[in-house]
């Protein structure tokens, strides 16, 4: 699989953010991102079963992305998933 870093603007809370996510397989094959919002600290991205979505799976950032936020982000990447699925 070729990384690609995908860049693409969300407004949540009435503010822009500049996200970016780098995709990449992990060692199981697994679909994550590494994502950076704002020029933030990355934090990492994957498929949380009991969520049914992308959600945050590492995330050292100080202070961490609101929730309303990576609902957005993880929105964004389940349609970045599916194109690249797709391909």
């Amino acid at each position: 699989m070729k990384t690609v870093t995908e860049i693409f603007e969300i407004i949540a809370e009435g503010k822009p953010f500049m996200v970016k996510a780098t995709s990449f397989l992990n060692g199981m094959e697994k679909l994550r991102f590494r994502v950076s919002v704002n020029n933030s600290p990355l934090c990492i991205f994957g498929w949380d079963e009991g969520l049914d979505r992308f959600a945050i799976l590492k995330d050292k950032r100080d202070p961490e992305i609101h929730p309303s936020t990576e609902l957005l982000i993880a929105r964004k990447l389940e349609s970045l998933s599916a194109s690249k699925q797709a391909a």
